[in-house]
Formats: structure tokens, sequence, C-alpha cells
């Protein structure tokens, strides 16, 4: 008896460890002294991740592979990954011990529901996605949600502020503890893809919740009181929707409740999943019959609205195959200049990360945001790469354009080169060209109006960044150019990548 408490404690410390690793390494992601990869590393765990990405992309980048071990091993221990590891599992269970449901109204609470299938629809409708080619797992995979939630939600509060994108995703967060404190772990139960993968695995573990005697209990209902998932112990267990928790082993009045392979000749027969095959198969081809019309909204619309990817950027379609919109990237960027999308980009973009050249700009020498990315969406180039030193660049992310009607010296006969000492090219950019002006009041004023040679360019941003008009900046960037996409160019000389 007293080894079940003991094991209840080690994963109580398995979950803080977790936790706290997650905190360490997002702010390690804006440290250049860690390696990208380390700190990422927790969204590499993720099972769901490598599954999406070569379902998508038929590839298994970088060190997603690990996800595929911790796959394997649901296989063996069963839902380990959501009870242990998983640090969003981890808040929700805090947020539900801390203001969750009186202990007594749990029996209720915890029973199983069928609705609690809708995450199998779910992770159906993802994989069947990301079999057409965009990996959307990280919409509502736990960690790339947290990592996002965190990364476009908080962190900015010291940054400058939230965009859209960071309130949507926060918003999403803040609804998901909010709902634990109903539920124990509602999101885990009733919504998260990478459970009802996890889930379907399990079913087939050896080890589990078994019960030494099929007529020990008596029902009385605490260990389903301690229940963190839907798997009614007190009954036929269902494996799929245990987190492995452990909680109801001490709980046992009989103790008769055991974790391991089975103790009994005849185990009670397990509980089918809630999703039929009609259900399924409606939902599967449902969504190969969408998914081509939502990614119709995508790619022109993301030209016209001007939406600028980070450096090292795939061409769009494979970059939607492997972008997990976990956040990483703008969580990796000194000038906070990465944000998610929300709008620009069409459905098939929510999340994905573009560049708000008002709130920062691509810092010439930086590199972080390819050397975090968990899925290589956004591939590693060298800051020589991205300077145009002496010639075009190797690597641009746009072309900056100038508008004249809010351009002071054009417009407004008013000295003003901030673009040009901005310009981070040698030979500049942008130069400047003098011109006599004949004010209103019929005064003669001599400013410097400045032109921009779309060859030097390389869309980096501080130009738009720091022009002084507000609001809309004279001079602002656009997509148009990037060596990611040969058909964006309006140079038929300029290099591609």
């Amino acid at each position: 008896m007293t080894l079940r408490p003991r094991a209840r404690h080690y994963r109580i410390l398995v979950q803080t460890l977790f936790l706290l690793s997650f905190m360490v390494l997002f702010f390690g992601l804006a440290v250049d002294r860690v390696p990208g990869w380390v700190a990422s590393i927790l969204l590499s765990l993720d099972p769901l991740t490598a599954l999406g990405t070569a379902l998508a992309d038929w590839t298994i980048p970088a060190w997603t592979w690990i996800g595929l071990i911790i796959l394997a091993a649901t296989a063996v221990l069963g839902r380990f990954f959501c009870g242990w590891i998983c640090p969003l599992g981890t808040l929700q269970q805090l947020m539900s011990w801390i203001a969750g449901p009186e202990r007594r109204k749990r029996n209720k609470i915890n029973r199983y529901r069928t609705w609690f299938s809708l995450k199998y629809v779910i992770l159906t409708v993802i994989l069947v996605w990301a079999a057409l080619g965009a990996d959307h797992a990280g919409w509502l995979d736990p960690i790339p949600l947290l990592h996002r939630a965190v990364a476009g939600g908080l962190r900015p509060l010291w940054f400058g502020g939230m965009t859209p994108g960071g309130w949507v995703a926060f918003g999403m967060l803040a609804a998901i503890l909010l709902l634990s404190t109903w539920m124990p772990r509602f999101y885990c139960r009733a919504v998260c893809p990478l459970g009802a993968l996890l889930g379907v695995t399990a079913r087939v573990a050896p080890l589990r919740i078994r019960r030494t005697s099929d007529s020990a209990c008596s029902g009385c209902t605490l260990c389903l009181m301690a229940c963190q998932g839907a798997d009614e112990p007190l009954e036929n267990h269902r494996v799929s929707e245990c987190h492995v928790c452990l909680n109801c082993l001490p709980s046992c009045a009989e103790d008769t409740l055991k974790f391991g392979l089975p103790v009994v000749q005849h185990s009670p027969e397990m509980p089918p999943l809630d999703v039929g095959r009609r259900r399924f198969l409606l939902t599967a081809v449902t969504t190969a019959a969408v998914a081509p019309v939502l990614r119709a909204t995508g790619g022109g619309e993301a030209r016209a609205a001007d939406a600028i990817r980070p450096p090292g950027a795939l061409d769009e379609e494979a970059f939607l195959a492997r972008c997990i919109t976990c956040g990483a990237c703008s969580a990796s960027c000194p000038t906070n200049v990465i944000v998610s999308d929300v709008g620009k980009t069409g459905i098939e973009g929510i999340f994905t990360p573009i560049l708000n050249m008002r709130r920062g700009w691509c810092e010439p020498s930086c590199t972080r945001c390819g050397e975090v990315c968990p899925t290589e969406a956004l591939a590693i180039v060298t800051s020589e790469a991205k300077q145009a030193v002496d010639g075009p660049a190797e690597v641009t992310i746009g072309t900056a354009f100038l508008d004249r009607g809010r351009c002071l010296p054009w417009a407004m006969a008013t000295p003003c080169i901030v673009c040009e000492e901005m310009c981070p090219t040698s030979p500049k950019a942008i130069w400047l060209e003098p011109a006599e002006l004949r004010a209103r009041d019929g005064r003669t004023v001599m400013v410097q109006q400045p032109f921009v040679d779309p060859e030097l360019c390389t869309g980096c941003g501080l130009c738009e960044n720091r022009c002084p008009v507000g609001e809309q900046a004279a001079i602002r960037v656009s997509s148009v150019g990037e060596t990611r996409d040969p058909r964006n160019r309006m140079l038929t000389g300029r290099r591609s990548g």
C-alpha cells in the first residue's frame, strides 16, 4: 500500500519538472547561447507533430522523430504522455485542483460522456487535412497551442503589447484553463487531438489499470472521484481515456486496483470508441471535399495582402505542410517583428508567422528563427546570406515601396531622411536626390527625396519601422521580390532561393 502513493508522487514530480522545463526552454528560445534544437525540444516530443508533418510533407524533419518513440511507448504504457509530460495537461490539473469542483461532486462530473468522442473527429479532420498537404495539427495540438499562447499572448506584454493573433491564442488558453475548473482536464477529455491519437494507440497497451478480482468492487466511487481522465475504473476500464495519473490506485477501498499486466484470467472487455465507421468515413470525406476550397482562400489572398514570411521560409505550399504554428519563431525574435497571423493569409494561414514591420524589423545579422523551428518550415540561413554587401543579398524577404503621397519630402515639402539613414545595406538600397520645392506661401524649400533600389533591398523593414509618419508608414515592405518564390518577383535577374 505504501508504494501506491509513492508512484503518484513520482508522477507529480515528473509533471513539475516538465512544466519547469517548458518555462526555461521557452525563454531559452531568445538566448543565442542555447542551441535552437534544445530550446524547441519539447515541441519535438509531440507525436502529432511528427505524424502530421510526415503525412503533409512526407518527411520527418529535425528532431521530430522523437515523437514517434513517444507514440511507440504509448502502445506499451498507455497515455503516460498526457498524465506525466504534457505541460498543458499539468496546468489544467493544477487549475482543477485549485479552483475545480468539490471532491464529492466529482463522482458525477468524472463519468464518461459520449460527446468526449469529439476529439476523435477532430483528429480525423487534422490527419485527412495533413494528407492533402496542409498540416494544421498545431491549431489544437496542446504543446504548440500552449507555446503559441505564451509567445503571442504573454511575452508581448513586455514587448509592445499583443497583436490580434496573440489575443486569439491567449484566449484559447484561458478558455481551456477556465473549463478545467468545471470539469478536470476538460480539453484532454473532449477536444485534444493528441489525446485522441494517444488514446487510440493506448488501446493495445498491455500495461494498464486492472483489478485483481472481477467481483471485488463495492461501488464506493472513490476511484472515480480521484480520476483525472474519464476512464471509469469503477466499471470496464476505458484505457483510451486513462491518463495513467495513478490517482485511483491508493483511493480503492478494497485495494484491488493495480497498474500492470493482466492479473485475472478473463479481463472485462474494453468499451469501444464512440466513433462509428459511418461517422469516421463521413468526417474523412467531408474534410477531403472542403480542404481544397479552404486552400483556395490562401495563396492568392496572401500575396494581395502583402503578408511577409520570416527569412528562410519554404515556398508557401511546403511551408503550410510543415509549420505547426507553435510560435517558437516569434518567441525567439529579438525585435518582435514576427507575429501570428489571423486573416492576411486566408484560413489555411491562421496562426502562421508573418512579419509586422511597424512592431519591429528583421535584423540582418539574426538567424535565430530558423534555428529554433522544430519542423524546418524555416530553413536556417546565414547572416551573410541575408545581408546585401557589395551587391544583392542571397536571401530576401521582400522589397520596400515608397508611398509618395505620404512621404514628407515628396508630399509635404518637409525635410526627412530617416529611411535612408536606417537602411542597413551597403551600398544603401535607399538613396536621396536633392529637390527644390515651392511651399504654399511661396517659400522655396530644399529637400532630399528618397528612392528605392529594388535590386539591393532585402525587405528587412527597418525603414518602415522607423518612418516618422504615423499609422501607415510612407515606405512599406511588400513580399514582392522574396527569394523563396520565383513567381513573386518584378526583377527577372534577381536570384531565387
